[in-house]
């Protein structure tokens, strides 16, 4: 199917819009001139206040996504012109610019879209190719190896939850706490169960380890659980919520396409006959699984991926949207669509940010891998 070529085109003014998001909406001018040299305010952090007779270049839009207004009359229809500038998409009850919201909320939702579809391939990529390559008896380990897996993270998880109390940054802190806990708790029992398994025939016999069966039960358990549901409680455990804090949240939750598609494709390829010649060559199976099984499978998820960052910038936008998401002082299209609700009358602080998020949201969907 033919990718629509304004799909691309928007998602690229997108990134542009990001990229130079500083240039389009700023309350500092680009270029200033004083009579003496010339200057960027517009990269500098200090308040800046241009003299009578100071020369200066300003952005399209000359106000910042929080740069109130109270001297001039609220929920201003747009294209109003003050003293100021002229608001291009109105204003909002606090006198804030709506076209300058729209381009900090762009820059929230690209960070947030291809931050946490990073997070969600990065969980979900390893765990669908093991399950859907090696199965339940394709991958076989040491009895040892895998009592010091089992043992390691029961052990590991139980010491990070005992230390729970003393976490103070929140979520993030306890998943680093976790994953090192569980590493420490691997290393330290595969290297005891060492000196037993010399003298031990059954800890020395392989056994083929469950993957697939793990994975099934671990997707089948996330996957009970409403999405929307899951992110306000985590969200909850954090006392103040951050953008990467959300972005890391929103890629946890949203693992499970990644994972669920990838052992689909790697059920079906792991059969090929290209896969049994290689197995019969001596290839090793994960120089098969890397090399060979791999980058003929990850077609249709770079398709799930893309949907994905269609969705992800859907849930951040709801839980802004709920004020559970980023903090009070970011601008994005999910908090401006809040606003909308306390004056029904002011049509542009719905019809804008909410075209913005569809059209996204609908170009994310029209990806496609070119055959």
């Amino acid at each position: 199917m033919k990718v629509p070529r304004w799909a691309y085109l928007f998602l690229g003014g997108l990134l542009l819009v990001t990229l130079f998001s500083g240039a389009i909406a700023n309350d500092r001018p680009l270029l200033a001139y004083d009579g003496e040299r010339l200057h960027v305010p517009v990269l500098s952090k200090q308040p800046y206040r241009p003299q009578e007779d100071e020369w200066a270049v300003w952005p399209p839009i000359p106000f910042a996504a929080t740069t109130a207004d109270l001297n001039d009359a609220t929920y201003l229809p747009p294209l109003t012109m003050t003293p100021d500038g002229r608001h291009w998409l109105g204003t909002d009850y606090l006198g804030r610019d709506i076209a300058a919201g729209l381009v900090s909320g762009t820059r929230v939702a690209v960070y947030v879209g291809l931050g946490s579809v990073v997070v969600s391939l990065l969980l979900g990529l390893p765990l669908g190719a093991v399950a859907g390559f090696f199965g339940d008896h394709g991958l076989r380990v040491p009895r040892r190896s895998v009592l010091a897996w089992v043992v390691g993270t029961v052990c590991g998880t139980a010491y990070a939850l005992a230390c729970l109390s003393a976490v103070t940054n929140g979520l993030p802190e306890f998943l680093l706490l976790l994953m090192l806990s569980v590493g420490v708790g691997i290393c330290l029992w595969d290297i005891l169960l060492r000196l037993p398994a010399r003298y031990s025939a059954w800890l020395r016999r392989p056994v083929g380890v469950p993957l697939d069966r793990g994975v099934v039960l671990l997707l089948e358990l996330t996957v009970g659980i409403p999405t929307l549901v899951l992110l306000i409680a985590l969200l909850a455990y954090l006392q103040e919520p951050s953008l990467p804090a959300i972005v890391l949240i929103i890629g946890l939750v949203g693992w499970t396409p990644v994972a669920r598609f990838l052992r689909a494709e790697l059920i079906r390829v792991r059969d090929l006959p290209y896969i049994a010649a290689a197995r019969v060559g001596g290839v090793g199976e994960w120089r098969l699984l890397f090399r060979h099984a791999l980058p003929n499978a990850i077609g249709p998820v770079v398709v799930v991926a893309a949907f994905m960052v269609g969705t992800s910038i859907l849930a951040e936008a709801t839980l802004s949207f709920l004020g559970v998401g980023v903090p009070s002082d970011q601008v994005t299209w999910g908090s401006i669509l809040q606003e909308s609700r306390n004056q029904t009358s002011a049509w542009w602080l719905a019809v804008f940010p909410g075209l913005l998020l569809t059209t996204t949201v609908l170009a994310c969907n029209s990806i496609r891998v070119r055959n």
